[in-house]
């Protein structure tokens, strides 16, 4: 599969789109939207689009497939297997969303080449963007996935929530750095990431996603560096 070709974009590109969505999700709702986010209500009311769920595997031929977005039709589609996962069908909900904000305009400035699947003449439209569960993604997927976290999980309501959890010291964890290196979330990190999901109301993020947060917005950090900083 080729993937799109997509811009760079700045971690405060990425920033400025969800709280742009925010803002007309709030304006739309007439009310300032906060946690939890209700990222469908986004897509089907705030949006317009078309939201299914259905056994993509299946209809794709994909073992792997997540979730997938038809861009000329407002379509987003999320695989019947993550219905019973709040956590990963809001996150894979907020993916899609963040196509169709990031990656629509490309698709349209370049319909000669999209998308990726083109269809046969008279055959049924395919989607645009097909996502699916793999460990090394392209740019276009990591900022789907950046946009998804960002929605999810505002940095401002996080900061408020972790005030309310930690105090106003930044939440320092043993062994923290290491435990990055390989990969793992340890029990103490899921553990503060299941008090800011509570405190906060961040009930349709599942504890991966909040870990991570709260590791991109430097809200824990490994206590060794802490010790140093306070030196």
């Amino acid at each position: 599969m080729q993937a799109i070709k997509v811009p760079f974009l700045k971690p405060t590109d990425i920033d400025h789109a969800v709280r742009q969505i925010l803002r007309e999700y709030g304006a739309w709702r007439e009310e300032p939207a906060k946690p939890p986010i209700d990222v469908d209500e986004i897509a089907e009311g705030c949006l317009g689009l078309t939201l299914e769920v259905d056994d993509l595997k299946a209809r794709l031929g994909m073992p792997d497939v997540l979730g997938a977005t038809w861009f000329e039709e407002g379509r987003i589609c999320i695989d019947r297997s993550l219905e019973d996962k709040e956590g990963r069908f809001a996150f894979t909900m907020a993916h899609e969303i963040g196509h169709w904000q990031l990656h629509r305009p490309v698709f349209e400035m370049e319909k000669v080449t999209l998308p990726l699947f083109p269809s046969p003449g008279g055959g049924t439209a395919t989607p645009a963007m097909v996502c699916r569960a793999m460990e090394g993604k392209a740019p276009v997927e990591w900022q789907a996935d950046q946009f998804a976290a960002r929605l999810l999980m505002p940095s401002a309501a996080m900061r408020s929530a972790a005030r309310d959890a930690f105090g106003d010291d930044v939440a320092a964890i043993e062994g923290l750095d290491a435990s990055r290196n390989t990969g793992v979330l340890i029990p103490p990190l899921r553990s503060l990431a299941d008090k800011v999901i509570a405190g906060g109301r961040f009930t349709n993020a599942s504890n991966e996603a909040m870990c991570y947060r709260l590791l991109d917005l430097k809200l824990v950090v490994d206590a060794d560096e802490n010790r140093a900083r306070l030196i």
